[in-house]
């Protein structure tokens, strides 16, 4: 039934998956170290894409080329940039994380028209510069960090956004040998979820390993809607191009604004800057769906 969706919409629908999970996983990072947070986010997607794949169709063929081009898309997307993103929120707080990072959608576009040969129209490119335009409006107006922290935080989420740019193609290119998004996604979050739990004791070395029940229970939560989250975008990476479903699904940073501002209490007003942001990132989207 999803599949019959425009790919653009799926990505849509990732958007919002995106936007709970990043509310949730952010308000546990708060509670538990950053790598704690990753692994229990990637455990969590490895349970029920493997769930969801023995339940449904299996794939035929296990080129070993796809296998490996799935779990490297885990080790660097996964593990490394989801380490360095949730770091970065814990360090520089989700604001600045969030406006850094919204260049992702860039950086996989590049990736996507060099090496899968992908040409997007005027509205993509369009539609792109509005997304990062106005998501970064929006997220620029939730200050409050301590200017004081060290410029190198700051290069974190950049780096896991840079990161994160080539396992888009890689995954799009592993798709044509085995066209199973949740067999995937399964690969990517096994591999990331071992290098995790394996780099843990190194991570957790000074403040030692913490497992609070709420914590923990907010994690998972934000685990399973990143589970969502990943599926839907895996079928629209799947079913669509890069250079469309990945500037798409950054319109989840407006629902973060939102879910904050109703359930999290991060904001206290709408400012012009906000509506702006809003407008801008909405009218983003709209053209890229056009332009498909």
């Amino acid at each position: 039934m999803l599949e019959s969706l425009h790919p653009n919409y799926i990505a849509l629908i990732s958007a919002f998956f995106t936007a709970s999970a990043q509310t949730l996983l952010g308000k546990s990072i708060s509670q538990l170290s950053p790598a704690a947070a990753s692994l229990v986010a990637n455990v969590v997607i490895t349970i029920i894409a493997a769930a969801f794949y023995l339940a449904g169709g299996r794939v035929e063929a296990w080129p070993p080329y796809a296998i490996a081009l799935f779990a490297v898309s885990g080790a660097i997307a996964n593990f490394a940039a989801r380490y360095l993103m949730y770091l970065a929120i814990h360090l520089i707080g989700l604001s600045r994380t969030q406006v850094l990072f919204q260049f992702s959608p860039l950086w996989s576009s590049m990736v996507a028209i060099t090496f899968l040969g992908e040409r997007p129209t005027i509205e993509v490119v369009i539609g792109t510069a509005f997304i990062v335009g106005g998501a970064t409006l929006i997220m620029a107006e939730r200050g409050g960090e301590d200017p004081k922290k060290r410029f190198v935080y700051y290069l974190l989420p950049i780096l896991a956004a840079l990161v994160m740019a080539a396992a888009p193609s890689m995954r799009k290119h592993a798709y044509s040998m085995i066209p199973s998004a949740t067999f995937g996604l399964t690969v990517a979050c096994f591999v990331a979820s071992f290098l995790q739990a394996a780099l843990l004791p190194v991570t957790e070395r000074k403040t030692g390993i913490k497992a609070e029940l709420r914590p923990v229970l907010i994690a998972v939560a934000g685990g399973v809607m990143n589970a969502f989250a990943a599926m839907t975008f895996w079928v629209s990476l799947r079913l669509g191009d890069v250079v469309e479903v990945v500037p798409i699904r950054r319109i989840s940073v407006l629902l973060v604004v939102l879910f904050s501002w109703l359930f999290m209490g991060k904001l206290d007003t709408i400012t012009w800057r906000v509506v702006a942001g809003a407008v801008i990132t909405l009218a983003g989207g709209l053209a890229i769906i056009w332009g498909g």
